[in-house]
């Protein structure tokens, strides 16, 4: 009986061998600037204490944040169809957004904390703002993730997301977000600000422009009832 999706066949890691090395040569060398500090904080982060916070993923090698930003750019294509035919969009914001004032006043909710938009300039604010004028809801991100994530679908039934997160978290949460049936596109950080890679953290930004093109666009999508 033939297999009903994929079928390897008996060259088929010499073919893959061959993809991966392509891919990788090809990718570390597009994205060189983007990757250079990588390797000088992977060799600090070997020799620190294994017992800190997060130590295994601040060691990951530069090829799994390349794989990783690759696998979000794949996704964010694959589902952005099935996201523009969903009803309502949830926008999901790293936590790290609220460090741009110390003095944040989000409010805490179960299923994902509230910006109070309580500093005008500061990228959550905006972000919301953004939102406001899309119709999607925006919330920051709760660690407990698939069950926000199923609260947020439970509630809608016709949900679409838009994460935005760092190179090592978007993909993983967005394939989160299929798992359970919510196609998701995504908008990378431009940096990690947060407590798991910086003894001093600081508030990270992202394309507010991007994220504004991905509503922009579903709106477009959208037939007017």
């Amino acid at each position: 009986m033939r297999p009903p999706t994929y079928r390897l066949g008996p060259d088929s890691y010499d073919k893959l061998e061959r993809f991966a090395s392509r891919v990788l040569q090809d990718g570390l060398g597009t994205l060189a600037d983007e990757l250079s500090g990588i390797d000088d904080f992977v060799a600090c982060a070997r020799v620190e204490d294994p017992e800190r916070d997060s130590h295994a993923m601040r060691c990951s090698p530069k090829q799994l944040y390349l794989l990783e930003a690759l696998s979000f750019q794949v996704l964010d294509r694959a589902w952005r169809d099935a996201f523009q035919r969903t009803r309502d969009t949830l926008v999901v914001l790293p936590d790290c957004l609220s460090l741009h004032n110390p003095e944040c006043e989000k409010v805490d909710r179960e299923w994902g904390d509230r910006c109070a938009r309580c500093l005008p300039e500061c990228p959550a604010s905006r972000a919301v703002e953004i939102c406001r004028r899309y119709g999607a809801r925006a919330v920051f991100a709760k660690r407990e993730q698939e069950a926000m994530l199923s609260h947020h679908r439970d509630r809608s039934g016709d949900l679409g997301v838009v994460g935005v997160a760092c190179v090592l978290m978007l993909a993983s949460g967005m394939r989160a977000a299929g798992m359970l049936g919510i196609p998701a596109r995504g908008v990378l950080l431009e940096g990690c600000g947060c407590e798991h890679w910086n003894d001093e953290v600081f508030g990270t930004r992202f394309a507010l422009d991007r994220l504004e093109a991905i509503l922009a666009e579903k709106a477009a999508a959208t037939p007017a009832s």
